[in-house]
């Protein structure tokens, strides 16, 4: 694994080493969080010089994402040589260092994706040349607007921009990145491909004991934490606070799981203007759906893959998409590639990544 080392000084980036020689190295990329990586390296009085005092980004030629360096940890021993343990998240880290304090999306023709690019072009990216203002970091840019049609409404109150784009991706199954430029980081939306037995459009990507590429697996199903309904609370106080209710279609009885949503920081009074009583409810509404939509039942997998047999990360598939698994027990479903690991050590370069959201699919394919 080669890695590209940047100091950032002024806003603007120096390549100051590349290592090709790491005793171990562990990059993680997700779809909708932030990533993190590990370094361990012996130590040179270079590299203890350029970790030490610096802002420090880590960037690969073959990945988009870069990293920045959080914790460097130096131990010495007489015997067994001097090593750095390097570590930190990627770039996306940035985004927890900005709030949006309060604002509100109500209008009839707000989109995910217009909630999302008008958050971090708010904290984090100057768009209008004209406009100042000290969040702005010189050196992030954000791509054109995608058009997605997907509706939401939502009202934030003191949430990390972090917060608002993961909260917001997980509802739409978007994933979000900042890409390396080569100068910066460009912030990216960007939807997977499915490439599961559910579709017939594009070539199957499939994990399985019987194409010889899955070589472990781990399949969790879990519904400790599901709920499907819930009551949201907005302003108000005893018989003046104000309700709604999300009920899941056909969920009834038995089959319903209700959770109660404090909502009572959303205000029906906007700085675009008060909400009428229906709009308030729909804007708590939509609260409600965001807590359901954490509150799933979950169908996890996880494996180890070959990575020289049948697909290539990178190439026949991404993070995001969804392909097909199915393990020796007959269990065949769709799973979206959630995370990515790879750690390169002395056993060699090993690719694991991360599936979830297994969907039971049909078999025609057998």
């Amino acid at each position: 694994m080669i890695l590209n080392i940047w100091k950032l000084s002024n806003n603007a980036f120096e390549q100051v080493a590349i290592i090709d020689y790491a005793t171990s190295v562990i990059w993680v990329e997700p779809f909708q969080d932030i990533g993190k990586f590990e370094l361990y390296v012996r130590a040179t009085p270079e590299l203890v010089s350029i970790f030490k005092d610096n802002e420090i980004f880590i960037t690969r030629n073959d990945r988009q994402r870069g990293m920045y360096v959080e914790m460097v940890q130096l131990n010495t021993d007489a015997e067994g040589g001097d090593y750095l343990t390097i570590s930190g998240r990627s770039a996306e880290v940035m985004m927890l260092w900005r709030v949006v304090e309060r604002k509100n999306f109500s209008s009839a023709n707000q989109t995910a994706e217009k909630i999302i690019r008008w958050c971090v072009e708010y904290t984090l990216v100057q768009i209008d040349p004209i406009l100042e203002n000290d969040d702005y970091i010189p050196f992030l840019t954000i791509e054109d607007s995608h058009g997605w049609t997907d509706s939401a409404e939502r009202q934030f109150t003191g949430k990390s921009l972090f917060q608002i784009v993961q909260e917001v991706c997980k509802t739409f199954d978007y994933g979000f990145r900042f890409v390396w430029t080569g100068a910066g980081f460009e912030f990216q939306l960007y939807k997977g491909t499915d490439r599961s037995f559910a579709q017939s459009v594009n070539d199957y990507v499939v994990f399985s004991p019987d194409f010889n590429n899955l070589t472990s697996s781990e399949y969790i199903k879990d519904s400790s934490n599901y709920y499907n309904s819930a009551i949201i609370g907005g302003q108000g106080d005893g018989a003046d606070r104000v309700l709604a209710y999300s009920y899941a279609e056909g969920k009834t009885g038995f089959d319903r799981r209700t959770i109660w949503v404090d909502a009572r920081q959303t205000s029906s009074n906007t700085s675009e203007g008060e909400l009428t009583p229906t709009e308030y409810r729909k804007l708590l509404i939509g609260q409600g759906n965001d807590k359901i939509a954490e509150c799933m039942k979950t169908e996890s997998y996880t494996g180890e893959i070959f990575t020289d047999i049948t697909y290539e990360y990178g190439k026949d598939y991404f993070i995001g998409d969804k392909v097909a698994v199915k393990n020796a027990y007959g269990m065949s479903a769709s799973a979206t590639v959630t995370e990515v690991t790879e750690v390169e050590d002395s056993e060699g370069y090993r690719l694991v990544p991360t599936l979830s959201e297994w969907t039971i699919t049909p078999t025609e394919e057998e």
